[in-house]
């Protein structure tokens, strides 16, 4: 199989919203979604179809994905205190176990766009953020950590024997994900009980992260309580958001990755080529399948297109 990322047969469904058509607040927010995500995304510009939709998903994906370290003040957890403590807003997990999560569920989902974007977003942020002082090895254990989260036919390897060091509260994200996304009434409350204890092992490192622990009524059992259920509704909020909304959006209206610097403002795939490891990207091509989308084992034409031939299905 092919290193290179695998292009689609059919193309998208709906053509995303060139510049010229969106108003000034949504233009605006396109711009502010490149200055927080670093990159034009055609996930902003199908949504901007819809205005109201897109002039708020910036300020509500990053809320559950890349924001950390603004705080607020809430009612004390520990009741009998009263007054006031520090709280985070948001990023109660770590980026890096978010990026597991958010990874698993799309490659279990097969979604194209969510695949392909956030394997470059997950490789690069582990590449930065895993906690070993050389580069090279940090690369190796990113590039290990996504590549065993499932196998070339889709099914969970993240706790096979032999699978990459990933940490007790990676493992403990992970397994809740994978089963919310394959039977979330399947989830009892024994899952969830396991995983919040798990969480609330990890919430004093966590709470020292954010700097919280320089702040009074930060380290009671209550206020260490109420920060791992923090992490508990991130978590499942994250892996619903992939798993039942995003992911069958993409797959749904096939959103096709950016493809042309002309079209798109930016040649994404060619990004994507040169960034991820080859053996990741042979993994990746076997979920998506001959046709790209992820959907069929069966190639419907028998070719391979071109970026350029991929059209929209829509006017």
């Amino acid at each position: 199989m092919t290193d290179e990322l695998v292009l689609p047969t059919t193309g998208t469904r709906v053509p995303p919203l060139p510049r010229a058509r969106m108003n000034a607040d949504v233009e605006a927010a396109y711009d502010l979604s490149i200055a927080t995500w670093g990159i034009p995304s055609n996930l902003f510009r199908t949504m901007a179809h819809h205005p109201a939709l897109a002039i708020t998903e910036v300020p509500y994906a990053n809320s559950i994905i890349f924001d950390a370290g603004e705080l607020t003040e809430i009612p004390d957890p520990d009741t009998a205190r009263g007054g006031t403590v520090r709280y985070p807003t948001s990023g109660f997990l770590d980026r890096v176990t978010k990026e597991l999560v958010i990874n698993v569920v799309s490659l279990l989902n097969r979604s194209r766009y969510s695949i392909t974007h956030h394997t470059v977003i997950g490789y690069n942020t582990l590449s930065e953020l895993l906690p070993h002082p050389d580069p090279d090895t940090r690369a190796k254990q990113a590039e290990a950590m996504l590549l065993h989260l499932v196998d070339e036919h889709g099914d969970p390897t993240f706790d096979r024997p032999g699978a990459p060091p990933y940490t007790a509260l990676h493992l403990a994200c992970l397994r809740l994900a994978a089963a919310t996304q394959a039977h979330p009434h399947g989830i009892t409350d024994d899952q969830v009980r396991t995983t919040h204890r798990i969480l609330l092992d990890h919430a004093p490192a966590a709470i020292t992260a954010h700097g919280l622990d320089q702040y009074p009524g930060t380290d009671t059992p209550a206020y260490r309580n109420a920060y791992a259920t923090g992490m508990l509704v991130e978590l499942t909020w994250l892996t619903v958001h992939f798993s039942g909304l995003l992911n069958v959006w993409f797959t749904v209206l096939h959103t096709f990755d950016e493809a042309s610097v002309a079209d798109d403002e930016i040649d994404f795939i060619t990004a994507y080529n040169t960034t991820v490891p080859s053996a990741i990207r042979r993994r990746n091509n076997a979920l998506l399948g001959p046709t790209g989308w992820g959907d069929s084992p069966l190639d419907r034409t028998g070719t391979q297109p071109t970026a350029s031939s991929v059209g929209a299905l829509t006017p």
